[in-house]
Formats: structure tokens, C-alpha cells, sequence
């Protein structure tokens, strides 16, 4: 019977300790290790969530950073667009006033051709301005008006002291009156100098 797998008791508590021994150790180690790589996981996850917070933080500050560029270079576009603008809106105004000026230029002309008696409405205006004394007065006018003035005016001007000579320099529509103490530009040209000055134009009748 010495060959009986049975191990007796006796001896059973001392292997079976052993046994035990053998297979905690194993264990512990696994669980160590378990705690390492958690630890290690936690630190990974620290470590990422970290890099993720310092790069968002940074995308944050670069979004900033550019978005205050882009508002920079909108603002710069608008200041040039209204500047230019109101460049584009003083041509405009000055070439529509230009251009009043132009046909109020024919238009007057025109005026001129077909009602000739204008002259005596401008003769009448300027003798309002004179003042004394009248000695020597003398009213210029172009030929063809000085005609015209002589017939409607001539025995009145005669009597007031005033003398008409003709100047063919003086345009058609205009005269220049002069006295010892007055003299009247109330030729075409310089009448048209001075309504264009007053709309901040310069320019010549240029008959």
C-alpha cells in the first residue's frame, strides 16, 4: 500500500500551505501592476486633458487675435469706402453745378439773342448804384445795344448827365458805367464770374 496516491494527512498543512504561498504572490503583483497602470492611464488622461486646455486656450487667444485683426481691417475698408464716397458725391455735386452753370450760360445767351431789351432792365438796375457826383458819366456799351438804349432811354439819360459811348468789347447784354466817384462792371463776363464765384465755380463767359 506504500504506493497509494492518498498523502496523509499529516502532511496535507504543509503543502497546502506552500501551495497557497505560491499562488498570493502572483496576485499581489497583478494588482500592483493594475494600480501602476491606472496611475499611469490617469496620468495620461492629466497629461491630455492638460495639452487640451492649453491648446484650446491658445486657439482661444488666436481666434481673439485674429478677429480683432479682421474687425481692424473691416473698419480701415468702411473709413476708405466712406471717404471715398464722399470724394465720389463732391465730383458728382460739382459736375451737375458745372453743368447748370453751362445751360444757364446758353440759356442766357439765347436770352440775349431773342430779347435785347434786357439791356434796359440792366441799365436801369445800375443807375440805381451810382451815387454823385455825375460829372463825366459815361455808359459803355456794345454797338448793337447802344442803339437800343439811345431810342428807350436817350432823352432820359441825356438829362441825368450821362453819355453813351460804344465799345465793341463790351459783349451783347452788358455795360460799364463809370462817374468821378463810381465805376459799375455790369458786363457779361464779369456778372458771370461773380454768380460763379458765389456757387464756388471759377470760369469766363466766353462769348
Amino acid at each position: 500500500m506504500s504506493n497509494s496516491p492518498v498523502i496523509p494527512k499529516e502532511k496535507l498543512s504543509a503543502y497546502q500551505r506552500w501551495e497557497l504561498n505560491a499562488f498570493d504572490a502572483p496576485a499581489a503583483a497583478q494588482q500592483t501592476a493594475a494600480n501602476s497602470a491606472a496611475a499611469d492611464a490617469e496620468k495620461v488622461r492629466h497629461l491630455h486633458q492638460k495639452a487640451y486646455d492649453s491648446g484650446r486656450a491658445d486657439g482661444l487667444r488666436e481666434g481673439a487675435q485674429k478677429a480683432s485683426a479682421e474687425a481692424k481691417q473691416m473698419k480701415e475698408l468702411l473709413t476708405a469706402i466712406e471717404q471715398q464716397s464722399h470724394e465720389v458725391n463732391q465730383r458728382i455735386a460739382h459736375d451737375v453745378l458745372a453743368l447748370a452753370l453751362e445751360v444757364a450760360r446758353q440759356m442766357v445767351r439765347q436770352a440775349l439773342t431773342v430779347r435785347p431789351e434786357f439791356i434796359i432792365t440792366l441799365i436801369h438796375d445800375a443807375l440805381a448804384r451810382t451815387v454823385p457826383p455825375l460829372a463825366g458819366a459815361t455808359i459803355a456799351l456794345n454797338p448793337a445795344d447802344a442803339a437800343l438804349v439811345r431810342e428807350k432811354l436817350g432823352a432820359e439819360l441825356t438829362t441825368a448827365g450821362w453819355r453813351i459811348v460804344e465799345d465793341p468789347q463790351v459783349l451783347r447784354g452788358g455795360a460799364m458805367l463809370q462817374t468821378a466817384a463810381t465805376q459799375i462792371d455790369a458786363t457779361i463776363d464779369a456778372r458771370w464770374q461773380r454768380l460763379a464765384a458765389a456757387l464756388g465755380q471759377t470760369g469766363e463767359w466766353l462769348d
